[in-house]
């Protein structure tokens, strides 16, 4: 008999390191590969360095789901890469697990993004409800950088740029 346990959010948000190494996360362009010790010796392997007006903060690169529909080609999580592990969030557990590494003093903002599933649409509102979670029950009043994915709606992204300190447009589609 096989059993298979489901990761706990920590161990997800460590499986996202690979998918959201790419991401760019600021202003910067992407450079050359971060070196493995580098990553090795940080708390969490998905957290990154920004520039703000306010100078560099430390954020959490997060995904609501690493699953997508879409088949672009250079995507490290498109839909044709059948050995990719499929990472998904609800907004609740997104939310309140930011929460704790917030709190831990690990990070000091939020990168956050998705894969599509459902349409465009439906990844944004993920993204928009765990927004909101943390600006209201968890009463997070820090950085914040929104993704605004294809498909998504104008009332959509008018809300994001409510909830979000930064938002930035994927053009995949």
């Amino acid at each position: 008999m096989n059993f298979r346990v489901a990761p706990d959010p920590y161990q997800k948000l460590s499986l996202l390191d690979d998918a959201t190494r790419f991401e760019p996360a600021g202003n910067e362009p992407l450079a050359e590969e971060e070196p493995a010790s580098r990553r090795a010796a940080k708390p969490l392997p998905c957290i990154s360095d920004v520039t703000t007006p306010a100078g560099k903060k430390p954020v959490l690169k997060a995904m609501m789901t690493t699953a997508c529909e879409k088949n672009c080609y250079y995507c490290p999580f498109r839909a044709g890469r059948s050995k990719t592990q499929r990472i998904t969030f609800t907004p609740d557990e997104m939310a309140s697990t930011y929460d704790k590494v917030q709190r831990a003093g690990l990070v000091d903002g939020l990168f956050l993004s998705s894969g599509i599933i459902k349409g465009g649409a439906s990844a944004q509102d993920k993204i928009i409800d765990t927004a909101e979670i943390l600006r209201k029950r968890y009463s997070y009043r820090g950085y914040v950088h929104l993704k605004i994915m294809p498909g998504a709606e104008y009332d959509q992204i008018r809300r994001a740029m409510q909830l979000a300190d930064r938002v930035s447009i994927n053009l995949e589609g």
